[in-house]
Protein backbone atom coordinates (compact mmCIF):
# COMPACT_ATOMS: atom_id res chain seq x y z
CA UNK A 1 0.00 0.00 0.00
CA UNK A 2 2.82 2.26 0.57
CA UNK A 3 4.29 2.16 -2.68
CA UNK A 4 1.02 2.17 -4.26
CA UNK A 5 0.46 5.97 -2.68
CA UNK A 6 4.23 6.64 -3.39
CA UNK A 7 3.25 6.08 -7.20
CA UNK A 8 -0.44 7.72 -6.87
CA UNK A 9 1.07 11.30 -5.35
CA UNK A 10 3.73 10.92 -8.13
CA UNK A 11 1.03 10.62 -10.45
CA UNK A 12 -0.76 13.51 -8.64
CA UNK A 13 2.26 16.07 -8.74
CA UNK A 14 2.92 15.40 -12.25
CA UNK A 15 -0.96 16.08 -12.93
CA UNK A 16 -1.45 18.81 -10.92
CA UNK A 17 1.85 20.39 -11.01
CA UNK A 18 2.10 21.57 -14.44
CA UNK A 19 0.41 24.76 -16.11
CA UNK A 20 -1.07 22.10 -18.58
CA UNK A 21 -3.14 21.19 -15.92
CA UNK A 22 -4.58 24.63 -15.12
CA UNK A 23 -5.06 25.59 -18.24
CA UNK A 24 -6.80 22.11 -19.17
CA UNK A 25 -9.45 22.79 -15.78
CA UNK A 26 -10.21 26.01 -16.99
CA UNK A 27 -11.02 25.54 -20.68
CA UNK A 28 -12.52 22.49 -19.64
CA UNK A 29 -14.98 24.50 -17.32
CA UNK A 30 -15.73 27.39 -19.61
CA UNK A 31 -16.67 24.70 -22.53
CA UNK A 32 -18.56 22.21 -20.68
CA UNK A 33 -20.28 25.09 -19.05
CA UNK A 34 -21.16 26.72 -21.89
CA UNK A 35 -22.75 24.05 -23.74
CA UNK A 36 -24.67 23.50 -20.56
CA UNK A 37 -26.54 26.78 -20.23
CA UNK A 38 -26.74 27.17 -24.23
CA UNK A 39 -28.81 23.97 -23.69
CA UNK A 40 -30.57 25.37 -20.88
CA UNK A 41 -31.26 28.34 -22.95
CA UNK A 42 -32.45 26.46 -25.80
CA UNK A 43 -35.04 24.36 -24.26
CA UNK A 44 -36.19 27.13 -21.93
CA UNK A 45 -39.91 26.40 -21.70
CA UNK A 46 -39.93 22.82 -22.42
CA UNK A 47 -39.97 20.36 -20.31
CA UNK A 48 -36.55 18.97 -20.03
CA UNK A 49 -34.44 17.62 -17.18
CA UNK A 50 -31.92 19.67 -15.97
CA UNK A 51 -30.21 16.89 -14.75
CA UNK A 52 -29.67 15.41 -18.68
CA UNK A 53 -28.44 18.80 -19.98
CA UNK A 54 -25.65 19.11 -17.33
CA UNK A 55 -24.50 15.20 -17.48
CA UNK A 56 -24.98 15.36 -21.47
CA UNK A 57 -22.42 18.10 -21.31
CA UNK A 58 -20.19 16.77 -19.14
CA UNK A 59 -20.58 13.83 -21.70
CA UNK A 60 -19.58 15.83 -24.83
CA UNK A 61 -16.44 17.02 -23.68
CA UNK A 62 -15.27 14.24 -21.43
CA UNK A 63 -13.44 12.56 -24.29
CA UNK A 64 -11.41 15.43 -24.96
CA UNK A 65 -10.73 15.96 -21.11
CA UNK A 66 -9.83 11.71 -20.74
CA UNK A 67 -7.27 12.23 -23.83
CA UNK A 68 -5.34 14.92 -22.33
CA UNK A 69 -4.93 13.12 -19.04
CA UNK A 70 -4.17 9.83 -19.95
CA UNK A 71 -2.32 10.08 -23.53
CA UNK A 72 0.91 10.95 -21.28
CA UNK A 73 0.56 8.25 -18.36
CA UNK A 74 2.83 5.60 -20.13
CA UNK A 75 3.74 7.33 -23.18
CA UNK A 76 5.60 10.08 -21.77
CA UNK A 77 7.10 7.62 -19.45
CA UNK A 78 8.67 5.72 -22.56
CA UNK A 79 9.80 8.21 -23.93
CA UNK A 80 11.63 10.17 -21.48
CA UNK A 81 13.40 6.79 -20.85
CA UNK A 82 12.05 6.97 -17.08
CA UNK A 83 9.89 3.56 -17.72
CA UNK A 84 13.05 1.03 -17.51
CA UNK A 85 14.03 2.76 -14.36
CA UNK A 86 10.67 2.44 -12.31
CA UNK A 87 10.02 -1.06 -13.53
CA UNK A 88 13.45 -2.22 -12.07
CA UNK A 89 12.36 -0.65 -8.59
CA UNK A 90 10.75 -2.58 -6.05
CA UNK A 91 6.91 -1.97 -7.30
CA UNK A 92 4.98 -4.28 -8.79
CA UNK A 93 2.77 -3.62 -12.30
CA UNK A 94 -0.68 -3.82 -10.50
CA UNK A 95 0.94 -0.97 -8.14
CA UNK A 96 2.14 0.82 -11.13
CA UNK A 97 -0.89 1.17 -13.31
CA UNK A 98 -3.23 1.46 -10.54
CA UNK A 99 -0.83 4.43 -9.72
CA UNK A 100 -1.29 5.82 -12.26
CA UNK A 101 -5.04 5.38 -13.20
CA UNK A 102 -6.01 6.72 -9.67
CA UNK A 103 -4.25 9.77 -10.10
CA UNK A 104 -5.52 10.55 -13.37
CA UNK A 105 -8.74 9.80 -12.22
CA UNK A 106 -8.24 12.06 -9.27
CA UNK A 107 -7.64 15.56 -11.62
CA UNK A 108 -10.37 13.90 -13.78
CA UNK A 109 -13.08 14.47 -10.89
CA UNK A 110 -11.90 17.41 -9.61
CA UNK A 111 -12.13 18.91 -12.76
CA UNK A 112 -15.39 17.66 -13.20
CA UNK A 113 -16.87 18.84 -9.78
CA UNK A 114 -17.30 22.54 -10.49
CA UNK A 115 -18.90 21.59 -13.94
CA UNK A 116 -21.45 19.89 -12.05
CA UNK A 117 -22.32 22.34 -9.47
CA UNK A 118 -23.14 24.43 -11.81
CA UNK A 119 -27.03 23.22 -11.15
CA UNK A 120 -26.57 24.54 -7.73
CA UNK A 121 -25.45 28.57 -9.47
CA UNK A 122 -28.62 28.08 -12.12
CA UNK A 123 -30.95 27.27 -8.76
CA UNK A 124 -29.41 30.09 -7.24
CA UNK A 125 -29.35 32.34 -9.97
CA UNK A 126 -33.04 31.47 -11.68
CA UNK A 127 -35.66 32.06 -9.00
CA UNK A 128 -37.93 30.64 -11.57
CA UNK A 129 -36.32 27.42 -11.33
CA UNK A 130 -38.18 25.86 -8.08
CA UNK A 131 -37.88 22.22 -8.41
CA UNK A 132 -34.86 20.50 -9.14
CA UNK A 133 -34.17 16.79 -8.06
CA UNK A 134 -31.09 16.71 -6.36
CA UNK A 135 -31.08 12.97 -5.89
CA UNK A 136 -31.36 12.69 -9.71
CA UNK A 137 -28.15 14.90 -9.53
CA UNK A 138 -26.60 12.75 -7.26
CA UNK A 139 -27.05 9.45 -9.52
CA UNK A 140 -26.38 11.49 -12.19
CA UNK A 141 -22.57 12.11 -10.48
CA UNK A 142 -22.56 8.18 -10.05
CA UNK A 143 -22.98 7.46 -13.42
CA UNK A 144 -20.68 9.69 -14.44
CA UNK A 145 -17.76 8.81 -12.36
CA UNK A 146 -18.89 5.02 -13.48
CA UNK A 147 -18.01 6.00 -17.29
CA UNK A 148 -15.30 8.71 -16.33
CA UNK A 149 -13.46 5.34 -14.58
CA UNK A 150 -13.99 3.37 -17.57
CA UNK A 151 -12.82 6.05 -20.00
CA UNK A 152 -9.71 6.53 -17.81
CA UNK A 153 -9.14 2.99 -17.49
CA UNK A 154 -9.08 2.64 -21.42
CA UNK A 155 -7.31 5.59 -21.65
CA UNK A 156 -4.02 3.97 -19.24
CA UNK A 157 -4.49 1.21 -21.43
CA UNK A 158 -3.87 2.98 -24.88
CA UNK A 159 -0.80 4.89 -23.57
CA UNK A 160 1.07 1.31 -22.48
CA UNK A 161 1.07 0.78 -26.63
CA UNK A 162 2.75 3.77 -27.68
CA UNK A 163 6.01 6.26 -26.72
CA UNK A 164 4.52 8.97 -29.03
CA UNK A 165 1.85 11.32 -27.22
CA UNK A 166 0.24 12.13 -30.35
CA UNK A 167 -0.73 8.73 -31.57
CA UNK A 168 -1.83 8.03 -28.30
CA UNK A 169 -4.34 11.43 -27.86
CA UNK A 170 -5.40 10.26 -31.58
CA UNK A 171 -5.87 6.77 -30.37
CA UNK A 172 -7.25 7.28 -26.82
CA UNK A 173 -9.91 9.95 -28.44
CA UNK A 174 -11.13 7.80 -31.10
CA UNK A 175 -11.63 4.77 -28.50
CA UNK A 176 -14.00 7.10 -26.43
CA UNK A 177 -15.91 7.98 -29.18
CA UNK A 178 -16.53 4.88 -30.79
CA UNK A 179 -17.75 4.15 -27.58
CA UNK A 180 -20.01 6.95 -27.02
CA UNK A 181 -21.37 6.11 -30.47
CA UNK A 182 -21.25 2.47 -30.60
CA UNK A 183 -24.89 1.63 -28.98
CA UNK A 184 -26.19 4.03 -31.63
CA UNK A 185 -24.28 2.44 -34.71
CA UNK A 186 -25.96 -0.58 -33.14
CA UNK A 187 -29.22 0.36 -33.10
CA UNK A 188 -29.35 1.25 -36.63
CA UNK A 189 -28.00 -2.06 -37.57
CA UNK A 190 -30.41 -4.34 -39.51
CA UNK A 191 -29.71 -7.59 -37.91
CA UNK A 192 -32.34 -8.28 -34.53
CA UNK A 193 -29.33 -9.54 -32.83
CA UNK A 194 -27.51 -6.62 -32.45
CA UNK A 195 -30.43 -4.45 -32.23
CA UNK A 196 -32.12 -6.25 -29.14
CA UNK A 197 -28.30 -5.87 -27.10
CA UNK A 198 -27.83 -2.24 -28.36
CA UNK A 199 -28.95 -0.80 -24.50
CA UNK A 200 -26.39 -2.53 -22.95
CA UNK A 201 -23.35 -0.30 -24.98
CA UNK A 202 -25.63 2.99 -25.29
CA UNK A 203 -23.37 5.27 -22.79
CA UNK A 204 -25.29 7.90 -23.91
CA UNK A 205 -28.36 5.90 -22.67
CA UNK A 206 -27.11 4.93 -19.45
CA UNK A 207 -25.89 8.77 -18.65
CA UNK A 208 -29.61 9.62 -19.08
CA UNK A 209 -30.95 7.12 -16.93
CA UNK A 210 -28.54 7.79 -14.05
CA UNK A 211 -29.30 11.32 -14.58
CA UNK A 212 -33.06 10.58 -13.84
CA UNK A 213 -32.17 9.12 -10.66
CA UNK A 214 -32.58 5.64 -11.83
CA UNK A 215 -29.47 3.76 -10.29
CA UNK A 216 -29.75 0.23 -12.30
CA UNK A 217 -27.13 -1.88 -10.20
CA UNK A 218 -26.91 -3.94 -13.74
CA UNK A 219 -25.03 -1.02 -14.96
CA UNK A 220 -23.03 -0.91 -11.88
CA UNK A 221 -21.40 -3.85 -12.20
CA UNK A 222 -21.49 -3.82 -16.13
CA UNK A 223 -19.18 -0.16 -15.66
CA UNK A 224 -17.00 -1.89 -12.46
CA UNK A 225 -16.54 -4.96 -14.47
CA UNK A 226 -15.11 -3.32 -18.12
CA UNK A 227 -12.90 -1.12 -16.01
CA UNK A 228 -11.18 -3.76 -13.83
CA UNK A 229 -10.97 -5.39 -17.35
CA UNK A 230 -9.38 -2.73 -18.28
CA UNK A 231 -6.85 -2.53 -16.10
CA UNK A 232 -6.09 -6.08 -15.77
CA UNK A 233 -5.38 -6.08 -19.38
CA UNK A 234 -3.29 -3.13 -18.98
CA UNK A 235 -1.13 -4.87 -16.32
CA UNK A 236 -0.55 -8.05 -18.51
CA UNK A 237 0.87 -5.72 -21.27
CA UNK A 238 3.35 -3.42 -18.66
CA UNK A 239 4.54 -7.45 -17.70
CA UNK A 240 5.31 -8.28 -21.59
CA UNK A 241 6.83 -4.42 -21.66
CA UNK A 242 9.25 -5.78 -18.73
CA UNK A 243 10.90 -8.80 -20.24
CA UNK A 244 10.90 -7.25 -23.83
Amino acid sequence: MRRFLTLWRRECMACFLSPVAYVTMVLFYLVASFTFFAAVLYHEGEVQSLNILLYSAILLWSPVLVTVICMRLFAEERRTGTLEPLMTAPVTEWEVVLGKYAGAMLFVLVVLSPVAGNLFFLALLSPGITVVDWGAWLAGGVGTILMTGLFVAVGTLISLFTRNQIVAALSCFAALWMMILFGHLLEQSPIALFYRNAEWFAVVTHLERFARGLVDTRLIVQYLSLTVLMLFVSVRVLETRRWL
